[in-house]
């Protein structure tokens, strides 16, 4: 069986390893040099641009909406945001192949509002610590449930990763 980060059912409620995960193809718009202050307005823009361009390629989706960070979360970063899709390739300007990455890679579902992610890396992070394992990059989130005006923020799942030194 294959295992990838586009988990089913309820996620990993608690912190986990998980070990030779396969690489699932992604497309994506790459943006550098951005701040968290930068997210929301990129995240509104990005979605659904990636979303029409895999349409148009013939690129089905093969999962939710996600964002692939590299450098300092409390700083500046760089960042990916797209979706999994069937296989890689690039799917006009700006939008390019990716994938979520395999190998050994930690996780944990956060349940609940995008103001209380801070406190699920933070326990993430603190999980790695007690464990002696080193995160890497990229790291990331899986935004499994949609979010819409009419979702309550409670019932958000946000699936978090980071790669494992």
């Amino acid at each position: 069986m294959t295992t990838t980060l586009i988990a089913p059912g309820a996620g990993w409620p608690e912190p986990t390893i998980l070990d030779d995960l396969t690489p699932v193809a992604t497309l994506v718009v790459r943006h550098d040099d951005v701040t968290v202050t930068d997210l929301p307005a990129l995240f509104d823009a990005d979605y659904p641009r990636v979303a029409e361009a895999a349409m148009d390629a013939d690129l089905p989706l093969v999962g939710p909406a996600l964002a692939c960070y590299r450098g300092d979360p409390s700083g500046r970063f760089s960042i990916e945001i797209g979706f999994p899709v069937v296989a890689a390739a690039n799917a006009g300007v700006g939008i390019d192949a990716s994938h979520l990455p395999g190998g050994r890679i930690a996780v944990l579902t956060h349940s609940g509002p995008y103001d209380r992610l801070p406190d699920a890396w933070g326990r993430l992070m603190g999980f790695l610590a007690e464990q002696g394992v080193e995160p890497g990059e990229p790291y990331g989130e899986i935004y499994v449930t949609e979010p819409t005006p009419s979702t309550d923020p409670a019932t958000l799942r946000t699936d978090l990763f980071v790669v494992l030194r």
